[in-house]
């Protein structure tokens, strides 16, 4: 009797050590999922190319600039700004190059409520931190027009993308 008093204590010891390994395992999974290598929603939805809706734009800087360009492209942890002019009219094609390489650097999210970008470049008048809002416009357009929208106290950027019907984008 006492021997198999011993034997159950022993199997009911090993299958609480398994039911804690299985828990371990899937509480570090979840947690490298979401806080590590788990792309969140709006990284999902920054990813990849948009133009700007110049109607819906604002940037209020006490320097003169002209944009050269009007698209942001997002991939990954890179970003790719709007080219901007600083002052001059004439520019040459190695001035043309450095303000290309200016618009160019990385960016991440500081906050997930509301959501929130932090846009790192060398020299770029867009560099910084910005809000960011997603809408959908679904007025008689096939397929919907996508919105992003990037803003803080002096810039109101408006940008769009329009996606295949075929992928279902959740904005």
């Amino acid at each position: 009797m006492i021997k198999k008093q011993k034997n159950i204590n022993l199997l009911l010891r090993n299958k609480g050590i398994q039911l804690l390994i299985v828990v371990v395992v899937m509480m570090l999974f979840y947690t490298c999922n979401n806080f590590l290598g788990g792309d969140s929603s709006i990284y999902k939805k920054l990813q990849g190319d948009y133009n700007a809706v110049l109607e819906q734009m604002y940037i209020d800087r006490s320097v003169d600039f002209k944009p050269l360009s009007f698209n942001i492209s997002f991939q990954k942890s890179k970003i790719e700004l709007p080219i901007m002019q600083l002052g001059q009219d004439g520019l040459s094609y190695s001035e043309l190059k450095e303000l290309e390489n200016n618009s160019k650097g990385t960016w991440k999210i500081i906050s997930k409520e509301p959501d929130s970008i932090l846009i790192e470049t060398p020299a770029s008048l867009l560099s910084g931190r910005y809000a960011v809002i997603f809408h959908k416009e679904e007025i008689f357009a096939k397929p919907p027009r996508y919105l992003l929208i990037l803003q803080n106290d002096s810039t109101h950027l408006c940008f769009d993308k329009v996606i295949e019907t075929t992928y279902n984008l959740d904005w």
